[in-house]
């Protein structure tokens, strides 16, 4: 009785496990770390306890273009493509690993089973290199089981779409274009502000030859008082003697005249 029961057991749990591939949906994993989508990578979790059943046979992780997905066939993905066709196909094959590495939780606990995809940088002479992805997608993945003939014999079911961060492009702070009258706004503003400038500068250079005129004749010429001579002139209007300073230059050979102010 006991052994109907374990072999019925078995028989349940093999039936589930290999009913669980065809079900299993890879997806971006939720475990607390930085870095599961940046703008060229993103990180799956590893399936756990889906694969034992196939320990003689390899499982594949296929990354492809979401465009090019509905156009892929069981030939195309049991066909290894690798990383330096992707531009061309659209998809590659990356971590081949035996049935085997994905160990079921519960028997040996991995608190970081993760798959990263697009870490490596240098794909140079490398087979099935996991390299970069080059543009933001949309992508989407999906886990294929290939026996030694690569002949598939079992998939999982495509993820749902996967799109990468894109690069913000910096605000453009300056005016890709200017119109006609912004134009001609500009040019008549420089215009004006090219006369004022020439403007103050003629003011300047006139103040500057008043101050050295003045100075010429303070050190070349000389101030002297003269009174008026009211016995010569007989005016009926009522007048103020006053004061007046003329200059006069020292080569003067001239005597210099009487200046009179009248007041009416």
């Amino acid at each position: 009785m006991d052994l109907h029961l374990k072999l019925g057991l078995l028989l349940a749990l093999t039936t589930s496990t290999i009913a669980d591939v065809p079900f299993y949906v890879p997806q971006i994993t939720f475990k607390p770390f930085q870095g599961k989508l940046t703008y060229s990578t993103f990180t799956l979790d590893e399936p756990q306890c889906i694969f034992q059943q196939y320990n003689t046979s390899t499982v594949w992780l296929v990354v492809a273009l979401n465009s090019a997905v509905p156009n892929l066939t069981e030939a195309n993905l049991s066909t290894l493509a690798n990383y330096s066709s992707f531009k061309k196909n659209g998809y590659h094959h990356i971590y081949p690993k035996t049935a085997s590495k994905y160990p079921c939780a519960d028997m040996a606990p991995q608190p970081i089973a993760v798959l990263p995809v697009g870490i490596e940088s240098n794909c140079t002479n490398v087979n099935f290199c996991n390299g970069p992805l080059p543009n933001p997608g949309p992508y989407r993945a999906k886990f294929v089981v290939l026996n030694n003939n690569n002949t598939m014999v079992n998939s999982t079911r495509w993820s749902e779409v996967i799109n990468l961060r894109t690069v913000m492009p910096p605000p453009n702070l300056v005016p890709q274009g200017r119109s006609a009258g912004m134009i001609v706004i500009v040019v008549i503003l420089s215009v004006l502000t090219a006369i004022l400038l020439a403007c103050l500068i003629a003011a300047l250079v006139m103040g500057s030859k008043d101050i050295c005129w003045c100075h010429t004749l303070d050190s070349e010429g000389f101030l002297v008082m003269e009174e008026v001579d009211m016995e010569e002139y007989v005016l009926n209007t009522t007048y103020f003697p006053h004061n007046m300073y003329k200059t006069h230059s020292r080569r003067l050979t001239k005597k210099p005249s009487t200046v009179y102010t009248v007041f009416k």
